[in-house]
């Protein structure tokens, strides 16, 4: 583990964060986790716009390419960084969510925890669903964005869907290797899972760095219990550890957003009901549901 200034990091943040063909580094042996870890049916674009707070730095768009032209809005993801790594290091995240049919945006924060400038990319989504010169004119569901994050990028999800005007607009949320209270209060990055009024999806690795240190599973199953009167769900991925969570974990998080945001009812199997799939998958443990 590295500490630096301002934060948590692992040695992987110095290096390129997700590179194209991750999946294959994954054996998915469940039917459906393997459906959405595969690319959707969407070609996509990607677009990049210099922002006035230098925190953002940039917003990172992609979206479907068949949205120009279309006469439906579409539902969008925002993406909350992990320390040190920002959109631009993990661009083949937004393409794969993007070809299952979503706009995705981010930005350049390497420092994301307080969710304000996932807050600011939000605000700028909803600029392009305003701005005639946009491809996403008229574009954006407002009443289906999501909002997944991963590490510090997890304090980020829950600060965001919490803590701002704008925080209402959110409809389901995946927090990923969220640090635990504990050390996120350390770290001077308070979160309250308590407050959270969305369906949200929990997840975190086995591995050594989560199991121990980041996100244990007295942590997972403290933050569990604390999201009351929504759906939630947890679990943490077998031989994992914390900087695969993100990768590893794309899949069913797609799957989250279809079923929350689009009522996918085949995604919805992932999760609902005693046979749902990830209570079944082997590669999956301490997988709890209400």
């Amino acid at each position: 583990m590295l500490l630096v200034a301002g934060g948590l990091c692992l040695a992987a943040c110095n290096k390129e964060a997700v590179s194209d063909g991750y999946q294959d580094r994954f054996d998915y042996t469940s039917t459906l986790e393997k459906k959405y870890a595969t690319d959707g049916s969407h070609d996509v674009r990607h677009e990049s716009h210099d922002a006035v707070e230098p925190r953002v730095g940039q917003h990172q768009v992609w979206y479907p390419s068949d949205i120009v032209g279309s006469n439906r809005r579409w539902p969008a993801v925002v993406l909350a960084n992990g320390t040190g790594v920002n959109a631009s290091r993990y661009n083949v995240i937004f393409r794969h969510m993007a070809s299952w049919g979503f706009i995705v945006v981010g930005n350049e924060d390497a420092s994301s925890w307080d969710g304000l400038t996932t807050i600011l990319s939000l605000q700028h989504l909803l600029d392009l669903d305003k701005d005639p010169s946009s491809p996403l004119y008229g574009k954006v569901d407002t009443a289906a964005i999501g909002l997944a994050g991963h590490s510090q990028g997890g304090v980020a999800v829950y600060n965001a869907a919490t803590r701002y005007d704008l925080s209402h607009l959110l409809k389901a949320i995946c927090p990923q290797s969220s640090p635990s209270l504990d050390l996120a209060d350390g770290l001077k990055w308070p979160y309250f899972p308590s407050k959270v009024s969305v369906p949200t999806l929990m997840m975190a690795g086995t591995g050594d760095v989560d199991a121990n240190t980041i996100c244990p599973l007295a942590s997972l199953l403290q933050n569990y219990d604390s999201i009351a009167d929504q759906p939630v769900m947890m679990g943490r991925i077998k031989s994992v550890d914390h900087g695969d969570v993100l990768p590893r974990g794309e899949a069913y998080t797609v799957a989250w957003m279809l079923y929350w945001l689009c009522g996918d009812s085949e995604a919805a199997r992932c999760f609902v009901g005693d046979d749902a799939e990830m209570l079944a998958n082997s590669q999956w443990q301490d997988v709890k549901h209400l």
